[in-house]
């Protein structure tokens, strides 16, 4: 699924962002389920957020923030093994994207690999791992606006750990503080969105095309 979006004051942004961590709280509860949590671009927020949330202690096992994976390891469960994944990123870039299009590609395969670990570690029912670019520079030629790639780990019907989404939030300002709440945001809501998606299926009123 992809998302885009423009970050607006960060007094709004921040009123919006609290009602949807509210919500999937409340949500969490409501079916039982559990939660992990590792972020970078956002800083923090999303686990803060959780946390803020009154009896959010019944759903959040805790989480982390890795902002910087060659210093990380600590802050990626001492995991040598997801560190050298992320570090050696077997993507190369095509002839057709940009030096942009490839980092945001190398994002999506991370925030994937890191919710699984952190689903297998912790044990929880769904973990959430966040990566991309705020601003407001970017190295990356031709990336002028931030991105946030979002990727939801569940466990699947035969037990293993399987990737329930990955969402791509495009903002249209290169706003750091902005963007970091627009992405924390859009965590909560990706969530709730999958949890509706499985009632959905559950309830036998999903219907799948080809």
């Amino acid at each position: 699924a992809a998302a885009s979006a423009s970050s607006s004051s960060s007094s709004t942004s921040s009123s919006s962002s609290s009602s949807s961590f509210r919500s999937l709280v409340e949500q969490l509860k409501t079916r039982g389920r559990t939660l992990t949590v590792c972020e970078q671009t956002t800083g923090g927020l999303i686990n803060a957020k959780i946390m803020a949330v009154e009896g959010s202690s019944a759903v959040y096992w805790g989480g982390t923030v890795s902002y910087n994976t060659k210093k990380g390891l600590p802050f990626l469960m001492n995991d040598a093994q997801l560190q050298r994944r992320l570090l050696d990123n077997p993507l190369t870039r095509g002839t057709w994207e940009s030096e942009a299009e490839l980092y945001v590609r190398t994002k999506l395969q991370a925030t994937a690999e890191i919710a699984t670990a952190f689903l297998e570690a912790a044990g929880t029912d769904y973990a959430i791992a966040e990566g991309g670019a705020a601003g407001p520079t970017f190295r990356q030629e031709g990336l002028t606006s931030g991105f946030s790639a979002l990727t939801i780990a569940r466990w699947g019907r035969d037990g293993a750990a399987e990737i329930a989404s990955q969402a791509l939030v495009n903002s249209k300002t290169a706003d750091r503080e902005g963007n970091m709440e627009l992405f924390a945001a859009s965590a909560a809501e990706e969530l709730l969105r999958v949890m509706d998606e499985e009632d959905e299926e559950a309830s036998g009123s999903f219907i799948f095309y080809p």
